[in-house]
Order: structure tokens, then C-alpha cells, then sequence
């Protein structure tokens, strides 16, 4: 969605109001959530929420963007991907009285603290030598009464939401810099109206007066922060086991903690967050107004409201943000104070896939995956965005040792040919680290020596021990860290070890349900969940995305009587252009096919061989489930003749090119072989599954899928693990008809929707909210980028498949690839010389207009005569005119 000037609006955006009569800063506020009819919910400056047009709204100001974020331009979304290296931002305050006088301008985020102290959900803290990560806050909120004469003090936990107190503006408070409550801020007992319940607060502790039923809303005078719960993730002593070290209790007082600012997405500032000076005593923050003013003020509305307040310390209330941005490239080049706005967080498809200055890098060699084991490395200098090529300057000796140097001769290579050293072995712009040896210098820039104070751990001080990379040296050893006390210093890699940083909500998930208090979330939490998934980029968190690229359609409903052929053919309309196109084939229920002519179907080709589309053997030895000894300990009549229907299903309405094996000694087991469909990247690619149909638990629960993989990921819905990310198959997230059903859905279903939804003809959409690109520049070049990779991942695949086929499918394999296999090479021919797009080797109108990129060349270059070899040793026909494709001439 854009803005009246074309600017995309994100989550988070300080917008100014264009069509607004309100105040001096009534026409600000944060863009929380789009609706449809391009509208967005905008909260302003003093709180109001409310529905703006698009074009109604100017983009003014990003200030969430943090070291190690990924992002583009805002007007070449398309194109090369940069990192945050720093961001620098300004606050404008208001005195939160009511009135809108701007106290400050242009104050840095040093000079002022939250409300309720320093902490909130997911910061860092240090304890002794301990290094955690808030997952809970209780908070005790003093609530003011109307009379003046009665104050109480409520403990409400922060993790979930308080299921005690809300605020009867339902202020949309920024979660990573404001807890649910601050001084002036009116508040009603959760779940109640104006007239509702007052138990919570006649249970609370009274600090003045008495409880009276008519206590039912108040104003809120102080927050302080009460415990937390840390979850400890790392300690300073590397030199020691870490299981021999004490933890500290997960319970803590806030005294008890040193906070920890890693310059990460938990500590911006938006528009409408309040804040106390740290300079000054909390009574004294409005100190840059008049206090003779501001008393007559107070005053005034007094006796507007009818009400007799005590006076209270209010907090400051953020008006404007100014921010600019450090980015290093993906070509190397470096720009400094960037505008904000002229920025936007890039939707990288495949964190782990994209190459940046600085990475540490292996050559990938046939399709062997990762793994990084023996390989020589090298040290990333710069990337062509377009061509897909990455210039590498090379380690002069095996492994990734610190002893190694560079050889001197730097060579561009396809990005397809690379791999990037696991996170074990490297860091990157924004990671946390810590001090492998707390005795051994920094040896950095500032030339200074930790004081044995500071080399002390239990002193609690993380200045010397925990910091965050803000930038590579010259050199392939050094990288520069700011510590906790602001101090810089360059160090060398094996003396720091980077902190993995689990979410916030994945520490909830593993630590259980126990930590939330009972009750709906606030507003405000459920808000800021909405602004992640309802405006147009994603949120920052790079846990690895999970989708079922089902595009928010609901696979078909089958019927559970016989003509379960329509309902295939329904599931797979899903896929949109590959049927539209004609790229697939499908039969109607009943119709007889042989093994040729679902081999034509799927590939084009009239020839044939005979291998039945479905056949009942013995269990093959190499089964993923093999070793689930659970069949037949509890699947009793119902479940035997639940199968053998699927297996009826399955031999009467297979579609073309698909293949599928059961087995009269394990009933529970299923093998499943699908060819790729024309005008996709899996073409003339052969796929395989193995299913499970557990006795315990099948049909109530969907069966088991594991794709081989071979240790590559050639679609975000199958993972190098074998899993397979569908809703029916309760992998993802979904809803209704879009889930497993015990009475309606099917075996081939699953199967149908794999072939259709999941080995598809644009399987960069596939990925959780990718949707929001299609039609767009940025969502074009990305999806024939990732286009490119997954059918050089299928031709990888081909090779595995060759030299390891599944058991029961050995002719399969061979005879497809000897029919097929001059086919792949006429492809990769008219990719390698022509420049051909992705699923148009013939040449079509269009596909000459964006041609592939080099690195896509230069990476089938690379993998072509390996396939002439290994076709050859099968006896491809009609191979031998490709024997000198992807060779240099003679």
C-alpha cells in the first residue's frame, strides 16, 4: 500500500495527516495496520485512533530500522539488498498534560528512559557473569481515583497483557519501548465497562484510603517495574563447561540487573511512545516548561474536569522522529546518514542464501548441500545483485583458521556455487557477541586494557564482556565491536562468540504456558501482532519463514463417495497459471491410463515404458518411516479399512506423472514419486515422498511426509530436514477447509496438493507473505532470481536421484532420465545461450525481455557435465550432441 506520494507504507511509519483540522500535532501519528479499500488505522499523537485513505497520509519518518536489518531501496525495491550498519534519530517531546507543547527537539534516545524504568519484553540483561533475556515483567501500577483521596496499588504481569487493568483509550502503545501502562493514562478493570466489576482493585494493596464500590476507573500515577523473568542464554566464563556454572534464578529484581543495549529492533522509538528525561528525578520531567505554566495548566483542567488530582510526575510524549541510516551494500559501496524514509526493509526471501561484504563463504561442489567440512574459504568483497555473481577473496589454506591469509587473487563466481559457513563459524553486522577470553586485551582502536575491575564478572559490569558487531576490518580476521559501556575496539574472530538470539515469542513457546497470566492479550499487544502481518513488509524476526504457498485459498473439499476425480481436478485449479497455461494434465475419475501416457502427460513426450502409476510390493529398506514399529499395534478394523479406501482412491484417480507404491507388509507405509510439470523450475525433475499413515492416530490426524531431500531446499515448503510445510498436513497454520479433515480429506489430496500448490510454476510466492508482491517490480525480480535457484537445485536433485535412487524406484529413475534426459540438456542449453528465462527454454514471446542472470549461467556451467555424465552412463538418448555444453571451446 502507498502513500499519496507512491512511498510504500510499513508498520511503524511516522505518517503526517494531510486532510486534519486537529492541533499542532494532531496531524502525526503511527501507521499500526491496512485494511482494505486502501485504507490504514492511524494512531496519533494524542491517542486517537483512527481510519485514514492511503493517499490521505505522507510517509515521514522510519525509525525501527536496526544494525543487521536488511533493506532496499524504496525506489528499486527489485533491486540490491543493503545492511544497517547504524541508525541515528531524533526526538521531538511533548509534555503529556493535555495540552500540545513541545518541551524538546532533536533529543537523542541517550538522554531519555521508559516509563517503568529501563526494561520491557526482550531486552538484554546481565547478571554476574550471565548474560538473559526478558520474557516476563510484572509490574505494580498505582491507580489515582477521581476524588483524590484514595490510591491503590495493582501487580499486573506484562508478557500476555494484564488480565486486571486496561486502558479506556485503548492507547496502541509501541511494545518495545513502552509497557501497558503510564502515569496519566485512565484505566478500567479489564472486561469490565464504565460500571463494571471493581474486585481487582478492592483485592489491591491501598497506599492511600480505602476501597468503595464506586472506585471503578482511575488515572494512573506511577509504574515501576516489579520482577521479571530472564532467560539466561550465554556466560562470559567460555573457558569453563557451562553446565558447571549456577545459572541465575529465573525470578530477579530490576535492581538486581545491569541492562544491555545491543542496538537491535527492541529499542526504537515511535510516534506516541512516552518517556522520562534520565538527567532528572521522574518529578521533574516536564522541567523544560515553565513550572509556573505548566501548575496553571493543571490548574485549569482541574476545574474543567470537575475532579480534585493529586499531582504526579507525567511522562514526556514522542512527537516527531528523524532518523538516518548507515547501509553497506550488497557491491560494496557504503552510504551514511540515509534518510529513513528513502529506505525499506527488504522481504529477503532466504536469509541464509544471500551474500554480503564480509561473509565468510565455501565452494559448493555437485550438490553436496552445506556442508562446509574440508572445503577451502573465503571472504566476500562484493555482489552483482542482477547477475547473481559474488566476488571472493580466498583463504591461502584449507579450513576457516585464524592463522590463514588471503591468497591475493580474488574470483567471481556464481552466488548458485556458494555456500556461506554456518553462523558457528562466522558473525555478521548487529550479531550479540561475547569474549571468549576475558584475560586476553581487545587489542582494538581504542587502545584500551580492561581494568581488573572490569575483568572481574561478578562485578555484574557488561562493559568489557558483551557487545554487538557494527563492522568488518580490511582484513579476513578482524571485525569491530561496540561493548556494553559504548567503548569500540577491533577483535579477532576466535576471541568472540556469537549469542544466538531467540524471539521473544519462541521463548514463551519452549518455556510454556505458566508464564502468561490468564486473560485476553491487550490492545495493544494485539495491535502490534496485526502490524507484523497486515502492512506491506515483514516483520524483522529471521527464524526461517514456514508457508504453505497456498495464497489464502482453501485446498477443494473431496468428495468421500467415488468421483474423487473432481475433486482433484478442483485442488489443482489452485495453481492458477501452471493449469491455465496447460502446463499439467490431469484425468477425469475412471478413465484408464497407462504407464506412457502419464509420462507424456507430465513431460510432453509420446514414448512410454512400463511402470505402473500404482502397484502393491514389499516395503522397501531405505523407507523413512521404516522404523516405526507402531503399525499394527492399535489400528484395529476401522483404520485397515480406512486404508485400504485410500488405496482404492489412489489406483483409480492418479493424475499424470505420478507414481505411488504401497506395501502389503506395512500398510501404514506409502512411497511417492512426482515429476516436475512443464513451465515450472522442478521440469522433467523427479521428486519423492515417503508418507506414513500412523494406526494410533490416522485418519484423526493427517499423515506423516517426509521429502528426500539430499540436503537441499528447492521450494520454501520443503525443507533440507524432509519437512513439508502444508496446512493440510497441520504443518502451517491454517483455517477451515484448509486443514485436515478425518471424514473429507484424503491421501491424494495431500498428494495432488504438493504436485499443484507446492512444485508450481512461481515458487517464490510460496513463501509466508510474498503475496503482497506479486504484479510488483521487487516480487518480478525477485521470483525469477529464486526461479533460477530452484531449478538449479532440481538438477542437482537429478544427479542424487542417479547415483542413489529410492528402493522400488530404480527403473523409474533410469528409464525417465535415459527418455528425458536430452530434454534437461536442450533446457539448459537454451538457458546457457540464449539466456532463456526460467520454464521457457523454447524461446517464448517474453522470456528474452529479462534474461537469466550470469550467475545462473556461470552456476549451470558448472553442473552441466555433470549431468552429460551421469546421462550418459545410463544411456541417455540423444545426449551425445550436448558433450561439449557448459565446456570451455576447444
Amino acid at each position: 500500500m502507498e502513500d499519496g506520494t507512491g512511498q510504500i507504507i510499513c508498520g511503524n511509519d511516522h505518517v503526517m495527516l494531510n486532510n486534519t483540522t486537529t492541533g499542532a500535532h494532531g496531524e502525526r501519528g503511527r501507521a499500526l495496520k491496512s485494511l482494505s479499500g486502501h485504507r490504514i488505522v492511524v494512531q496519533r499523537v494524542d491517542g486517537a485512533v483512527t481510519t485514514e485513505h492511503a493517499r490521505d497520509v505522507t510517509v515521514a519518518d522510519r525509525s525501527f530500522f536496526h544494525p543487521g536489518m536488511a533493506v532496499a531501496s524504496a525506489s528499486d525495491r527489485g533491486g540490491q539488498v543493503g545492511i544497517v550498519t547504524g541508525v541515528a534519530t531524533a526526538l521531538d517531546l511533548l509534555v503529556d498534560d493535555g495540552e500540545s507543547a513541545v518541551a524538546r527537539r532533536g533529543v537523542s534516545p541517550a538522554e531519555v528512559r521508559r516509563v517503568s524504568r529501563e526494561l520491557c519484553l526482550g531486552d538484554y540483561v546481565v547478571s554476574g557473569p550471565w548474560l538473559g533475556r526478558v520474557f516476563e515483567l510484572s509490574l505494580d501500577v498505582d491507580v489515582l481515583f477521581d476524588d483524590g483521596a484514595a490510591v491503590c496499588r495493582c501487580r499486573v504481569a506484562e508478557a500476555a497483557g494484564s488480565n486486571k487493568l486496561s486502558a479506556v483509550n485503548k492507547d496502541c502503545l509501541n511494545p518495545h519501548t513502552n509497557c501497558c501502562f503510564y502515569p496519566g493514562q485512565r484505566v478500567v478493570v479489564a472486561g469490565s465497562g464504565d460500571d463494571g466489576c471493581s474486585d481487582v482493585f478492592k483485592a489491591s494493596r491501598w497506599l492511600k484510603g480505602y476501597w468503595k464500590p464506586s472506585y471503578v476507573q482511575g488515572t494512573v500515577s506511577k509504574v515501576a517495574t516489579a520482577g521479571v523473568l530472564v532467560n539466561w542464554v550465554a556466560s562470559s566464563d567460555s573457558r569453563q563447561e557451562q553446565h558447571h556454572l549456577v545459572r541465575p534464578s529465573a525470578h530477579q529484581l530490576p535492581d538486581n540487573l545491569t541492562f544491555f543495549s545491543p542496538g537491535d529492533e527492541q529499542c526504537f522509538w515511535s510516534v506516541g511512545d512516552r518517556c522520562f528525561f534520565r538527567d532528572t528525578p521522574s518529578s521533574s520531567t516536564a522541567a523544560s516548561v515553565p513550572a509556573r505554566g505548566l501548575r496553571g495548566r493543571m490548574r485549569r483542567r482541574r476545574r474543567v474536569d470537575g475532579r480534585r488530582r493529586a499531582e504526579f510526575a507525567r511522562p514526556m510524549c514522542v512527537a516527531d522522529t528523524r532518523t538516518t541510516v548507515d547501509v553497506v551494500w550488497q557491491d560494496g559501496t557504503r552510504q551514511r546518514g540515509v534518510p529513513s524514509v528513502s529506505l525499506v526493509q527488504s522481504p529477503a526471501q532466504h536469509w541464509h542464501d544471500f551474500f554480503f561484504p564480509g561473509h565468510r563463504v565455501f565452494r559448493r561442489s555437485g550438490g553436496d548441500g552445506n556442508n562446509a567440512a574440508g572445503r577451502v574459504v573465503g571472504v566476500v568483497r562484493s555482489v552483482n545483485h542482477n547477475d547473481q555473481t559474488v566476488r571472493v577473496s580466498w583463504l591461502n589454506k584449507q579450513g576457516s583458521g585464524e592463522s590463514a591469509d588471503m591468497d591475493g587473487n580474488d574470483e567471481t563466481l556464481s552466488a548458485f556455487d556458494l555456500g556461506r559457513m554456518s553462523s558457528d563459524h562466522d558473525v555478521f553486522y548487529g550479531d550479540i557477541v561475547l569474549r571468549r577470553h576475558p584475560t586476553d586485551s581487545a587489542g582494538g582502536e581504542s587502545g584500551e586494557e580492561p581494568s581488573p575491575t572490569q575483568k572481574t564478572a561478578s562485578t555484574g559490569d557488561a562493559s568489557w564482556w558483551v557487545g554487538h558487531i557494527i563492522d568488518f576490518c580490511g582484513d579476513a580476521h578482524r571485525v569491530r565491536v561496540k561493548w556494553g559501556d559504548g567503548r569500540t575496539s577491533n577483535v579477532l574472530r576466535h576471541e568472540i562468540a556469537v549469542v544466538r538470539q531467540p524471539g521473544v515469542d519462541h521463548m514463551l513457546q519452549e518455556i510454556g504456558g505458566w508464564v502468561h497470566d490468564d486473560g485476553d492479550a491487550s490492545n495493544a499487544a494485539e495491535i502490534a501482532q496485526e502490524d507484523d502481518t497486515n502492512i506491506n513488509v515483514e516483520s524483522s524476526d529471521d527464524s526461517g519463514s514456514e508457508s504453505d504457498g497456498e495464497d489464502g485459498s482453501a485446498p477443494a473439499r473431496p468428495a468421500t463417495g467415488g468421483r474423487v476425480g473432481d475433486v482433484v481436478q478442483a485442488v489443482v485449479r489452485l495453481t492458477g497459471s501452471v493449469i491455465a497455461q496447460g502446463r499439467r494434465y490431469l484425468l477425469p475419475s475412471g478413465q484408464e491410463v497407462s504407464a506412457g501416457e502419464a509420462t507424456a502427460d507430465a513431460t510432453g513426450s509420446n514414448e512410454s515404458f512400463h511402470f505402473p502409476q500404482f502397484d502393491v510390493v514389499q516395503s522397501p529398506s531405505d523407507h523413512h518411516y521404516l522404523d516405526d514399529k507402531e503399525q499394527g499395534t492399535g489400528g484395529g478394523r476401522k483404520w485397515t479399512k480406512r486404508v485400504q479406501k485410500e488405496w482404492k482412491i489412489l489406483k483409480n484417480d492418479l493424475p499424470g506423472g505420478i507414481y505411488v507404491r504401497v506395501f502389503e507388509d506395512r500398510m501404514d507405509l506409502l512411497r511417492v514419486a512426482m515429476v516436475g510439470a512443464n513451465g515450472t523450475p522442478y521440469q522433467e525433475g523427479l521428486f519423492f515422498f515417503d508418507i506414513q499413515l500412523p494406526p494410533s492416530s490416522y485418519p484423526d490426524s493427517p499423515p506423516l511426509v517426509n521429502y528426500r531431500s539430499f540436503g537441499l531446499r528447492p521450494n520454501p515448503n520443503l525443507y533440507e530436514s524432509g519437512t513439508v510445510c502444508l496446512s493440510l498436513l497441520n504443518t502451517f497454520g491454517g483455517h477451515g477447509t484448509e486443514l485436515w479433515s478425518p471424514e473429507a480429506s484424503t491421501v491424494l489430496q495431500v498428494i495432488v496438493s504438493i504436485q499443484g500448490l507446492v512444485l508450481n510454476a512461481q515458487p517464490y510466492y510460496n513463501e509466508a507473505g510474498y503475496e503482497s508482491q506479486v504484479g510488483t517490480p521487487q516480487g518480478r525480480h525477485n521470483e525469477l532470481l529464486y526461479s533460477e535457484k530452484a531449478y538449479v537445485l532440481s538438477l542437482q536433485t537429478m544427479l542424487h536421484l542417479l547415483r542413489r535412487p529410492p528402493a522400488g524406484f530404480e527403473d523409474l529413475v533410469k528409464e525417465h532420465f535415459r527418455r528425458r534426459g536430452r530434454h534437461v540438456l536442450r533446457a539448459c542449453e537454451a538457458y546457457l545461450q540464449e539466456g532463456c528465462l526460467v520454464g521457457t527454454p523454447d524461446g517464448t514471446t517474453g522470456s528474452k525481455e529479462r534474461p537469466c542472470s550470469s550467475g545462473f549461467r556461470f552456476a549451470l556451467a558448472n553442473v552441466v557435465p555433470r549431468l552429460f555424465e551421469a546421462f550418459s552412463i545410463i544411456s541417455a538418448e540423444g545426449c551425445e550432441k550436448f558433450n561439449r555444453l557448459g565446456m570451455p571451446p576447444p
